[in-house]
């Protein structure tokens, strides 16, 4: 599965101002266990909307991720940081697979925990995968269940997913 959303932030450092952009390149789709707890939590029992479920499902997964900063599904990700000091924050216990400059090529780098230290500040694209830690996973699943429910059901008031949110802080 390919997606194409981004965040973008921007992060300052002692006057400077460094550009972030947090890309998903691919992600595996919920699992069929995470399908059935959300059939359960929401009490829907017509399989006819699995398709629309896997879709809000792993809308609200997504969202979840990023709000917890744990990963809830296995993915591969890129963030694009341009004027930096050379210290790269990688987000949801990622490790880093490459770093490069602006054409492309490699960037000697050295992570440790969250962080990724580059020789350079010039503009660099860092990709890095995450992997599912199970017991974070079982914490948030109830998160997960109660914005895809509210999605399923229509709610569309940013404020009403946003306290949903809030619960994996």
């Amino acid at each position: 599965m390919r997606f194409s959303r981004s965040l973008e932030r921007e992060e300052t450092d002692k006057q400077r101002v460094t550009m972030i952009r947090l890309e998903l390149i691919e992600s595996a789709n919920p699992t069929a266990n995470a399908l059935d707890d959300l059939k359960v939590y929401a009490a829907i029992v017509d399989d006819g909307q699995d398709a629309l479920l896997q879709s809000v499902l792993a809308t609200a997964l997504d969202k979840v991720q990023r709000c917890a900063d744990s990963a809830l599904l296995p993915s591969r990700w890129r963030i694009c940081a341009d004027d930096h000091p050379g210290v790269i924050r990688v987000y949801m216990g990622g490790k880093v697979v490459s770093v490069t400059d602006s054409n492309g090529n490699a960037v000697s780098f050295n992570q440790r925990g969250n962080r990724v230290y580059v020789g350079s500040d010039d503009y660099v694209e860092v990709e890095f995968t995450t992997e599912v830690i199970p017991a974070e996973y079982a914490r948030l699943l109830p998160v997960v269940c109660q914005y895809a429910t509210a999605l399923y059901d229509g709610q569309s008031d940013q404020r009403i997913l946003n306290q949903i949110l809030n619960q994996c802080l």
